[in-house]
């Protein structure tokens, strides 16, 4: 396997400027998700082309192409996939080895204000790559495609099949996209989702809710000693608890096995919204304040039982006042992602653990719970697919100036292609001068 080894590090140094310019061709196009549309159309065109160009077998359709999806109990209605394909590339195995799939999305979430540089124009400084995408996730993306160009060119011939998918539809709670193709048929022995990482493996992920809150009141001057309930002042003193509620957590960690150390779990207000805003100016209290949170959990947590501890701990903090309020009303924004995981013993965990902790002299590799919520339930709630998270080293997901750090990147390629050798098995061609059968049981 040494051999192996230095074969795939060899061809990933040579073609540096080659994997590179992937991620940069991916970044260039603006895939940004407008929640119910989305604008991916250009760039899964671009790249179907790509893998056709290696000799995979591709599929290009869109979710609402495939039969039984809206039937489905995880499908979220009020999408539009109208020109919103899903591409799914198969390099076929020999046989007799386990089969895997790299599942990545082509959206991206919106440019965030504060970008000094033009987010799909990506730029190379001081060993980083800079673009909107970049990390999350069109960099793990371009690894796990490269992983398998390495594979061919060197010669390999795989046992298993190895498939590399391009889904539609994954940011604000979609899935839709990750769904279509399990409801399609690609439910392969096992999936690694190169989300950002920072080059954790990690077989479970947060679940989150995002809900807009309405605090209801009245409004006026109390001229005749009216009873004013003004619903800004509510939504402070819930703004507050929430703060509190949010260090409490994290205070606790997470259940085992991935998430006893977790004390990362957000609580975000993400947008606030009382009183008529058109007017040019209010001379009294708004009669409704809206507060929109972001809100995670952990895995085996239900979202009614996350609304149920927030509001339980509101009730509890003011509980003197909160009997002349009227309930506070959650409406929710967008699907609830459930947390998921997968048994520890699942042997992809140590081998793929381990492959990265080797290639990276210790510094990576190491199995924990991932500290966002993802698609990856697609995979462990509702399929036999268990699917493990890892991916890109970088920075700024969902902020200004995301980048990847390339030479972490360009490991991560490694890693990716001797993960897959291992797992599917495969039969050495060109490295060796004789041809020899490889697998990992």
């Amino acid at each position: 396997m040494s051999k192996v080894r230095e074969a795939i590090t060899e061809w990933v140094q040579k073609n540096e400027s080659r994997i590179i310019q992937l991620v940069q061709d991916l970044v260039s196009h603006n895939t940004v998700n407008h929640v119910v549309t989305g604008n991916e159309k250009e760039a899964q065109i671009f790249l179907s082309q790509v893998l056709r160009d290696m000799d995979l077998e591709v599929d290009m359709f869109t979710p609402e192409e495939v039969p039984g999806l809206k039937e489905h109990p995880g499908y979220f209605p009020g999408k539009n996939y109208s020109n919103r394909p899903n591409v799914v590339a198969t390099l076929k195995g020999s046989g007799d080895g386990k089969s895997l799939i790299f599942s990545s999305h082509m959206d991206t979430t919106v440019a965030a204000s504060g970008w000094e540089k033009d987010p799909w124009k990506p730029v190379i400084k001081d060993e980083k790559l800079y673009g909107l995408g970049t990390f999350d996730m069109k960099g793990g993306l371009a690894a796990s495609i490269m992983a398998i160009r390495c594979i061919q060119e060197l010669g390999f011939q795989v046992k298993g099949d190895l498939l590399v998918e391009s889904v539609v539809d994954e940011e604000f709670g979609g899935a839709n996209g990750t769904l279509a193709s399990r409801v399609r048929g690609y439910n392969p022995d096992a999936a690694i989702i190169p989300e950002p990482t920072n080059m954790a493996v990690c077989p479970g992920t947060h679940g989150g809710a995002l809900w807009r809150v309405t605090f209801s009141g009245n409004t006026g001057m109390s001229f005749s000693g009216e009873t004013i309930v003004n619903p800004a002042n509510i939504a402070a003193k819930f703004i507050v608890f929430l703060e509190e509620y949010e260090f409490n957590r994290q205070q606790k960690g997470g259940p085992a096995p991935y998430f006893e150390d977790d004390h990362v779990l957000p609580v975000i207000v993400t947008r606030l919204e009382a009183g008529d805003m058109t007017a040019a100016l209010c001379d009294s209290g708004p009669t409704e304040c809206h507060v929109d949170i972001w809100v995670e959990c952990h895995p085996n947590v239900s979202e009614e039982d996350l609304k149920k501890e927030i509001i339980d701990g509101f009730r509890a903090k003011y509980e003197d006042q909160y009997p002349t309020w009227n309930e506070p009303v959650f409406t929710k924004v967008i699907r609830f992602l459930p947390g998921a995981e997968i048994d520890q013993n699942f042997p992809l965990i140590n081998l793929l653990s381990e492959i990265t902790s080797e290639a990276t002299d210790q510094k990576y590799g190491n199995v924990t719970g991932a500290p966002f919520a993802c698609d990856a339930f697609m995979f462990n709630v509702y399929t036999e697919t268990p699917a493990i998270v890892m991916g890109p080293v970088g920075a700024n997901a969902h902020a200004p100036d995301e980048h990847l750090d390339i030479p972490e990147f360009l490991k991560l390629v490694e890693i990716y292609t001797l993960t897959a050798l291992e797992w599917c098995g495969y039969v050495e061609k060109d490295v060796h001068s004789d041809e020899k059968s490889n697998s990992y049981t």
